[in-house]
């Protein structure tokens, strides 16, 4: 069972009343102080990696949600990080690369779900070039990896509806 953060919260951490409201559309307001609750997503980024013939590199994550299915190496933006930073960081952490020619692509909304509770998550594509493709695994986010044209890359096999996107919005530019 999938629970929606906003609505796994009851109490306001404010006041810590118990009369904090879910209202439309999924937020929370305490009836005690006034504290309202937006449930505003987090944020994440990915890298699109294109190689010199332009093959996307995709790992293969090791963890839920989406054990098992390819994805675009990339992870949750950290506390005063801004969106370039921790791509740069996320790449090098996943798989051992220093990104260069990194350059907005898209954003696209998804749900996050991890241990039963769903958090709304605002993913931020970039496309990158890589200096080396010295690939160095992190086994505990990434099983494999892989180069594959991006005509041969069936969108099912990604692993979140945002990647899709981002996928579609790669294959547009070419």
């Amino acid at each position: 069972m999938s629970l929606e953060l906003i609505a796994a919260y009851t109490q306001c951490p404010l006041c810590g009343s118990a009369d904090y409201r879910l209202e439309p559309p999924g937020q929370r307001h305490c009836q005690a102080c006034g504290h309202r609750d937006f449930n505003n997503p987090i944020t994440a980024v990915a890298a699109l990696i294109l190689d010199p013939g332009g093959n996307l590199l995709l790992i293969r994550r090791a963890k839920d949600p989406a054990k098992g299915m390819l994805a675009m190496p990339g992870g949750f933006v950290d506390a005063k990080e801004t969106l370039e930073d921790a791509i740069h960081r996320e790449i090098s952490e996943e798989i051992g690369l220093a990104l260069n020619s990194v350059a907005y692509l898209t954003s696209y909304p998804n749900d996050y779900s991890y241990r039963g509770l769903v958090r709304p998550v605002c993913d931020v594509f970039f496309t990158a070039r890589a200096e080396s493709f010295g690939v160095i695994l992190e086994r505990e986010e990434v099983t494999d990896w892989q180069l594959r044209p991006l005509a041969d890359i069936d969108p099912a096999e990604l692993a979140f509806d945002s990647m899709r996107h981002a996928l579609a919005a790669l294959r547009g530019r070419f």
